[in-house]
């Protein structure tokens, strides 16, 4: 597997990320008395985290971003084919009257009724159907935050009737500087049950078809087709196969011109 070019960031993850104190910030365009607006910044709370405005932005740091990045861009190019299925990131997902509106770092979807991904939230009421599958990529430095990852969301999403829900814990020192992942799915009495790992580490959704894992370095969440195994590609990892593929596809094909000019001059001769 490639190196990942944020590897040792992820690694220093233990380190407040965006300042010295470690705390998630929330971003906020507010608009003043004198109708000029002016961009609040403080400290997330739980009722921003778990029902944010659509122009807010939480302040996570860089490795929060770019794994939440990687892999929704993995999960988004394995169901590009599928008409039934689509992912997002970073998206507002509507719950309906009684419910707060979080944003999942990552949410995958089947059956919409508008396959079309132009929107600024998703609406389940209007679109007939809740995500299968959510993921969150918990908060490296704040603790406040790493309780709404594992306990307020979970709740939340345990009574929304979310099949299945993963967390993803950054290298850090608690982790031993190592990914790792736990996941929970709706049981009996719509309660939710720990995913038991298999004999690799790894984690199965159901409602998705794929295995989620460390990688055996724990420098990554691996994603594998269950029915398969194969494992899914990042975009980098895909660019450099391809690469490969086709430097291969130029060495043949002068191996092939050599051959046939070799074969015309043994021809010539006779």
């Amino acid at each position: 597997m490639a190196e990942p070019a944020w590897k040792t960031p992820i690694e220093e993850s233990d380190e407040p990320e965006g300042g010295d104190s470690g705390v998630v910030l929330l971003q906020r365009w507010v608009e003043r008395p004198d109708g000029c607006f002016e961009l609040l910044e403080r400290p997330v709370t739980l009722e921003d985290y778990l029902d944010p405005q659509l122009e807010d932005k939480l302040i996570q740091g860089n490795s929060h971003a770019l794994v939440r990045r990687t892999l929704a861009d993995v999960l988004y190019r394995h169901f590009l084919t599928d008409g039934d299925v689509f992912v997002l990131e970073d998206v507002k997902v509507l719950f309906g009257p009684g419910f707060p509106g979080p944003g999942p770092d990552v949410s995958v979807i089947r059956g919409a009724r508008d396959p079309d991904p132009d929107f600024e939230s998703f609406d389940t009421v209007r679109q007939g159907v809740i995500p299968c599958l959510l993921i969150e990529v918990i908060s490296p430095s704040d603790p406040r935050v790493r309780r709404m990852d594992e306990v307020d969301k979970k709740d939340l999403y345990e009574r929304i009737g979310i099949p299945e829900y993963l967390l993803v814990d950054l290298p850090r020192r608690a982790t031993a500087h190592r990914f790792q992942i736990r996941g929970y799915r709706l049981g009996a009495g719509r309660r939710y049950q720990a995913i038991q790992p298999d004999g690799e580490g790894r984690l199965l959704s159901e409602t998705a078809g794929l295995r989620f894992g460390p990688s055996p370095d724990g420098q990554w969440i691996e994603v594998f087709v269950a029915s398969t195994g194969e494992r899914l590609l990042t975009s980098w990892e895909a660019e450099e196969k391809a690469a490969r593929e086709a430097e291969g596809r130029k060495v043949a094909e002068e191996e092939l011109v050599r051959l046939r000019a070799e074969i015309e001059r043994l021809k010539n001769r006779e």
